[in-house]
């Protein structure tokens, strides 16, 4: 029997994931958390990691740590994405994390993302034979991964994360006409870009994972408290996505917090997360969504049970 752990460092969210493998036996979840902080916050101003969110950052580093060494000292698979990636003082918050949450960080490429985020999504999903697009909605980044029978046909990394473009676009809650519609032009643009990128089929099944996909299932089906078996494998359609988002739209920041399913600290986020899956639906000519509560993290895991381990960038 052997324990194993990742974690995912993310635009927005921090997660850890703690499998046990044992022969002849499924995978099980021993232990899993998430916390939201926001590390990716201001990047395209400051091109830099704020001190306050590494902050934040580091502290539920340790945390995950310590959850890990009260599993056995289980062995941490952790890798960061865009706004590590991207951050002029990566290597000072990669220091860091080693000497301060004892916790050894990869950086990986949107590829190498996008590749374990497929095999996450299909540990729990069924393989389709019919094309499928999978989208990855980050803080900082959304990965398109085109697919067939699980393996890569296309893929498509953005910087169309939720924290870039809620700071970029969206400044009033309830929220203001104008800059919905201008967040919704430039949506419609850059997912046209996308789409030349991909094969040039419709897919015949779309998926969507990570955190706002997760809450808007969470939200149609009132899970509450948050539920993965729930959420995993839910369908919602595009009208029951649009009739959340048009509820969202018109309450204030703490309206907003009063739906129970809504996780705090994705009050404000959720409109443009909300709308890129609106969009991103349109563009590919989907009524139904699939959401799958697993991807990254999952698949770090995946790897390297199978000896693969995540490559970091070059």
């Amino acid at each position: 029997m052997r324990k194993i752990a990742s974690i995912d460092i993310g635009s927005n969210t921090v997660r850890l994931l703690i499998l046990e493998a044992a022969a002849d036996h499924p995978l099980k979840v021993i232990d899993s958390h998430r916390a939201i902080t926001r590390l990716g916050e201001a990047m395209d101003t400051e091109k830099r990691l704020l001190e306050e969110r590494m902050r934040a950052t580091l502290d539920v580093l340790s945390r995950f740590h310590a959850i890990c060494q009260a599993h056995g000292n289980v062995p941490i698979h952790a890798v960061a994405t865009s706004a590590v990636r991207e951050a002029a003082n990566r290597e000072e918050f990669l220091r860091r994390a080693r000497e301060e949450a004892g916790v050894a960080v990869e950086v990986i490429s949107w590829e190498e993302e996008a590749r374990l985020t497929l095999d996450g999504v299909f540990w729990k999903l069924p393989r389709q034979d019919a094309d499928t697009l999978v989208f990855d909605i980050g803080g900082g980044s959304t990965e398109f991964i085109f697919a067939r029978r699980g393996e890569v046909q296309g893929a498509c990394g953005t910087l169309l994360g939720t924290v870039r473009l809620t700071e970029r676009f969206i400044s009033r809650h309830p929220v203001d006409r104008q800059e919905y519609l201008a967040l919704q032009n430039h949506l419609r643009e850059e997912i046209a870009r996308v789409r030349e990128k991909l094969p040039q089929r419709t897919p015949g099944v779309l998926i969507g994972t990570a955190g706002t996909v997760t809450t808007l299932a969470a939200i149609a089906r009132d899970i509450f408290p948050y539920d993965p078996d729930r959420v995993h494998g839910v369908t919602l359609s595009r009208q029951a996505i649009q009739a959340i988002q048009d509820d969202l739209l018109v309450r204030s920041l703490g309206e907003r917090l009063a739906i129970r399913a809504l996780e705090p600290g994705r009050e404000d986020l959720i409109i443009a997360g909300t709308l890129l899956t609106l969009e991103i639906m349109d563009a590919f000519r989907q009524d139904t969504l699939t959401i799958s509560e697993y991807s990254m993290r999952e698949g770090i895991l995946l790897r390297a049970l199978a000896g693969s381990a995540p490559k970091p960038e070059p």
